[in-house]
């Protein structure tokens, strides 16, 4: 199991480098960032939540609502190719910033090429809450955090809040 990292932690906002290998020593990463996912009690993860510099992003919107039936995603070297014109704003948090959670606007879907844990090439349609954690997610590879999609005025409330020490990251 891995540590969370915390902003503001250089890692976080980092371009990770692309996946490579596609062997033992990557599952093994994996399966530990998905126990690390589930002791925080999140359902998305990216590897420099947890001080790794590859393009590794968990999900399981399955694990917090109890639906078996949505199987948990790896996807190694995501990226959006295409995004819906129609926007949902909705409120999202982050292990990386325990105890902040504010809106945010996305796009309601996407599409996803990414590469699975075999190293074979994908595509996927994601929708609502997959559609969101993925974005979610595919920005922290980029090192992008979710308080730069929030409104300049909901950055500035997150910054004052951050350094008159209200939350404690």
């Amino acid at each position: 199991m891995f540590t969370i990292i915390k902003y503001p932690h250089p890692l976080l906002k980092k371009r990770l480098s692309h996946v490579e290998k596609f062997d033992s020593e990557l599952k093994f990463i994996v399966r530990d960032m998905f126990e690390t996912m589930y002791a925080y009690n999140g359902i998305g993860l990216a590897a420099n939540q947890v001080g790794l510099d590859l393009q590794i992003v968990i999900v399981d919107i399955g694990y917090k609502e109890k639906n078996k039936s949505i199987p948990p995603l790896v996807l190694i070297n995501p990226k959006i190719t295409k995004s819906s014109n129609k926007k949902v704003i909705a409120e999202e948090g982050c292990l990386s910033f325990p105890g902040y959670y504010d809106n945010v606007k996305r796009a309601e879907s996407i599409v996803v090429e990414y590469y699975d844990i075999n190293g074979k090439k994908k595509e996927l349609i994601a929708k609502n809450l997959l559609s969101r954690v993925l974005q979610h997610e595919i920005d922290h590879i980029n090192g992008v955090s979710f308080i730069q999609r929030m409104s300049p005025d909901k950055q500035l409330k997150f910054y004052a809040f951050y350094f008159l020490g209200k939350y404690k990251f």
